[in-house]
């Protein structure tokens, strides 16, 4: 997990990121079997929460 996180402050490239549908600023990045879901925005990025891909959907009917 760790790494995941360190990968997408860096921005390196080959990070498993997707745009969230429907949640317009929302991305998710995809560490083995857990997803991190964060806001990108001007000075940087808020992660909100680290779910387990079982809980994805539930996690994402709470996002703003």
């Amino acid at each position: 997990m760790l790494e995941g996180l360190r990968a997408l402050a860096d921005e390196r490239p080959g990070a498993d990121i997707k745009a969230l549908a429907g949640h317009r600023g929302w991305y998710r990045l995809r560490v083995g079997d857990w997803r991190v879901l964060y806001l990108s925005d001007t000075p940087g990025i808020r992660i909100d929460r680290i779910v387990n891909r079982l809980d994805l959907a539930r996690a994402l009917d709470t996002l703003p």
